[in-house]
């Protein structure tokens, strides 16, 4: 973003981000297409990241079927 400013990121964004980070497409490509800070995404991701759960579940399957 070339002027940054203070702006509140809207929901919608927030979204479009969220599926463009499963895409895997870089945090600098993200930003461009969002026009929002680098700065920022990379405070979001952060903040995703730590709401992510980090157990693995494994459920039994029966063998042979």
């Amino acid at each position: 973003m070339q002027d940054p400013q203070h702006k509140i990121i809207d929901e919608a964004t927030q979204r479009l981000i969220d599926k463009l980070l499963l895409e895997q497409i870089p945090l600098a490509g993200i930003a461009r297409v969002a026009e929002v800070s680098e700065v920022w995404l990379q405070q979001y991701v952060n903040t995703k990241y730590q709401q992510v759960e980090r157990q693995v579940r494994v459920s039994p399957q029966k063998k042979g079927a």
